[in-house]
């Protein structure tokens, strides 16, 4: 996951909130998650919540007006220090590390009932890291307690496989799975999956991804290319457009709770 947070910095902090057209920026995109983050909240009483590659903060805000000043900790994890440099609400408290690194102790020595929420992060894990990380947040985790997560996944493998091949023509390693096979992972790693919701779909368009990768303008388009004469347009997936492509990442919201 390091590795691939290092190709993005670029994008960190400030600029983070406007990029792809401010999608994790966006009160109303984020109004899918937030509901079902204070559902869990309210069953399950979390003393506190930890923000999993939280970034700038941004949901954790979301949440401060509906919790009470009292009794629960908010914490912002993440490994970039340009992202957590924008945080500034007093109630958020910091945590600079990898995910991988994080220990339950580190949110506090007497937790009782600790909540994890993570926004579009499972795909940097690559395909080989998601069950390793699947085990990890699962060890720092009691039975009982929940994981909230909205990641990237897709309802065909033809669809997956398009995004994929997009990701490795851009020298990534990150990786989206099926919603079924997130289903699998997760409950082989000791999650039960109790609902899946959707979220609004993410617009990737050359241009933007040509910035947060530092690919050159002909790469690019050259990977569109090699993109259409392997899947063709594809509805909801990938397009052409006048000025490159445009491909698209959906979104699924899923609430676990610790086996």
């Amino acid at each position: 996951m390091q590795e691939e947070l290092g190709k993005e910095v670029a994008v960190h902090g400030t600029q983070w909130n406007a990029l792809h057209n401010g999608y994790f920026s966006n009160p109303e995109i984020a109004n899918y998650f937030l509901p079902r983050i204070k559902e869990t909240i309210a069953l399950a009483h979390p003393d506190v919540i930890v923000d999993l590659g939280g970034g700038t903060g941004f949901l954790l805000e979301k949440l401060i007006r509906d919790i009470p000043e009292a009794g629960i900790r908010l914490l912002n994890l993440d490994c970039s220090e340009a992202q957590l440099s924008v945080v500034q609400h007093p109630r958020i408290s910091c945590l600079r590390t990898s995910i991988m690194d994080f220990r339950r102790n580190d949110a506090g020595k007497e937790i009782k009932q600790l909540l994890f929420i993570m926004r579009s992060l499972l795909h940097y894990f690559g395909k080989e890291g998601l069950i390793p990380l699947l085990n990890h947040l699962r060890l720092q985790m009691k039975k009982g307690e929940f994981f909230l997560h909205q990641s990237a996944c897709f309802e065909n493998s033809r669809d997956a496989e398009c995004i994929n091949l997009l990701y490795k023509l851009m020298n990534t390693k990150k990786y989206y799975f099926t919603t079924r096979e997130l289903c699998h992972y997760l409950e082989k790693t000791g999650w039960n999956v109790v609902s899946i919701s959707s979220a609004p779909k993410l617009s990737l368009s050359s241009c933007d991804l040509a910035r947060r990768y530092d690919i050159g303008r002909e790469k690019i388009l050259e990977v569109g290319r090699e993109i259409m004469a392997r899947f063709g347009e594809m509805a909801d997936i990938f397009k052409s457009t006048p000025y490159g492509f445009c491909a698209y990442l959906h979104y699924r919201i899923f609430i676990c709770r610790a086996i």
